[in-house]
């Protein structure tokens, strides 16, 4: 099997996934639409620097992270305070339970790697390379968003 046949299975297969990931950096639907296009379209435009097919999974999510992060800064929509009224409220498709609304509160460090490493089940390992920290810093920040995670939602869920 080709790398561009290998990386459009797994991105038909994964969509959702991806949509997620992009959702936590963009916290907009129609953005985080956006910038999984763009993704999947660098993704097979670049199919021939995969050089592990094993790591199609790591590859992608790299892509997309950094395609958040290009579109973020690119597309900065700064809101003064004083224009911000009460009855603006955010909106999105996507139905939380109680315990998705603390993880989405989570500082963006912390809820990327707790997406990863809880909703995409990858390694330690594999989310260093996602995001390009050190493996010992996803252990930490891991570890510090699930205490977060613990007082936040520790009296909802005790008997």
């Amino acid at each position: 099997m080709s790398d561009r046949k290998l990386i459009e299975d797994f991105i038909k297969n994964n969509i959702n996934s991806a949509y997620r990931f992009a959702f936590t950096y963009t916290k907009n639907q129609q953005d985080a639409e956006d910038v999984v296009s763009e993704s999947i379209i660098k993704a097979i435009n670049a199919s021939g620097n995969l050089k592990d097919s094993a790591k199609v999974k790591t590859w992608f999510f790299r892509i997309v992270s950094n395609t958040a992060i290009s579109y973020i800064n690119r597309n900065k929509k700064v809101i003064p305070f004083d224009e911000i009224t009460d009855d603006e409220t955010y909106l999105d498709s996507y139905n939380f339970s109680s315990l998705n609304d603390v993880i989405e509160k989570l500082p963006k460090e912390y809820l990327e790697i707790i997406i990863l490493r809880y909703f995409e089940d990858m390694k330690l390992k594999d989310i260093s390379e996602v995001i390009g920290v050190n493996e010992n810093t996803v252990k930490t920040r891991l570890y510090k968003a699930l205490k977060i995670l613990k007082k936040e939602v520790g009296d909802e869920y005790e008997e």
